[in-house]
């Protein structure tokens, strides 16, 4: 499981947060609380049975297991110049374009992928995403709602 670094925790939080706000229809997931387990065990969060434990407090459900998971590899990833297959298959320009899009959720004029751009991005956070667990309906819509958001100005 990606760990971004000191710095990058306050990217995966708010790309995190706005990810869950699309995919959270119901409310009954306590993001704030969820991203803490997150930080303290970025490994233990994501289990192969991919169910919380008893009594955490924490009801995760479907793709929500994964938006953290997958919005601190997309952080790490664009901060590392070499991350490995990763940043060969996103390219260097996709990748580029992912960070000026994760730094400038401020304001300001910020890149935009293109349709071929963001497939190759959706591609690769849904490639991910599979790789550590989730099933390719669950991939698929983390990988979607990261990518609108982003398209979105960032994860405000």
């Amino acid at each position: 499981m990606p760990d971004p670094g000191p710095g990058g925790w306050a990217a995966v939080e708010s790309l995190g947060r706005a990810v869950f706000a699309v995919l959270d229809t119901d409310g009954r997931t306590d993001y704030a609380e969820w991203f803490e387990e997150f930080q303290e065990d970025p490994q233990g969060v994501v289990k192969p049975a991919l169910t919380p434990a008893v009594g955490s407090g924490v009801t995760v459900t479907s793709a929500l297991l994964y938006v953290l998971p997958a919005a601190a590899w997309l952080v790490k990833l664009v901060a590392e110049r070499l991350a490995g297959q990763a940043v060969d298959t996103l390219g260097e320009t996709v990748r580029a374009k992912i960070g000026s899009l994760l730094e400038g959720r401020g304001g300001g004029e910020v890149p935009a992928l293109d349709p071929d751009e963001e497939q190759v991005a959706i591609a690769a956070l849904a490639a991910w995403a599979r790789s550590v667990g989730a099933d390719a309906e669950q991939a698929d819509t983390v990988a979607r709602a990261v990518i609108a958001v982003l398209r979105g100005g960032g994860a405000a």
